[in-house]
C-alpha cells in the first residue's frame, strides 16, 4: 500500500459520515424517479458533444463510488466488531476525535494506537481492492 493510498483511505474514512447520505439520498432519489418506469429497454448512447448526458454519467459514478467507499468502511468497523479497533474507528473517523483523546480513554499505549491504525488501514485496503477502487 503506497502513501497516496493512505492518504486516500484516511480521506475517505473521514467523509464517511457525508458520503453515506449523500449516497442514501442519490438511490431514494433514483428509485423515486424510476418507480414504475422500465429503462431497462433503452440504452444511454455516449456522445462527446453532449454535456448533460457526461455529467449525469459522472454523477453516477460519484454516488457509487461514494457507496462503495462507505462499504469499505461497514465491512472494516464489521471485521474489528467485539474488539476495540472498532471503538477506535468510530472515534477517530466519525467522532473526530484526537488521537491523544482515542487511546487515553480506550486506555491502550499510544504505539498500539497507531499499530491498530495501520490494521485497519490494511484491512480497508484489501476491501476496496476488491470493490476495485484502487
Amino acid at each position: 500500500m503506497t502513501k497516496q493510498q493512505k492518504k486516500t483511505i484516511e480521506r475517505e474514512f473521514y467523509n464517511y459520515t457525508k458520503n453515506r447520505q449523500q449516497a442514501a439520498e442519490y438511490v431514494a432519489s433514483n428509485a423515486f424517479a424510476h418507480f414504475g418506469v422500465d429503462y431497462s429497454s433503452e440504452r444511454v448512447k455516449s456522445s462527446s458533444g453532449n454535456y448533460a448526458e457526461q455529467k449525469v454519467i459522472r454523477a453516477i459514478d460519484a454516488a457509487d463510488r461514494m457507496w462503495r467507499w462507505c462499504l469499505v468502511f461497514e465491512k472494516t468497523i464489521e471485521r474489528f466488531r467485539w474488539e476495540q479497533k472498532d471503538k477506535v474507528m468510530r472515534m477517530k473517523y466519525i467522532e473526530r476525535k484526537k488521537a491523544l483523546e482515542i487511546y487515553t480513554t480506550i486506555g491502550i499505549e499510544r504505539r498500539t494506537y497507531f499499530y491498530w491504525l495501520e490494521e485497519i488501514r490494511t484491512i480497508a485496503f484489501m476491501w476496496a481492492l476488491d470493490l476495485k477502487l484502487f
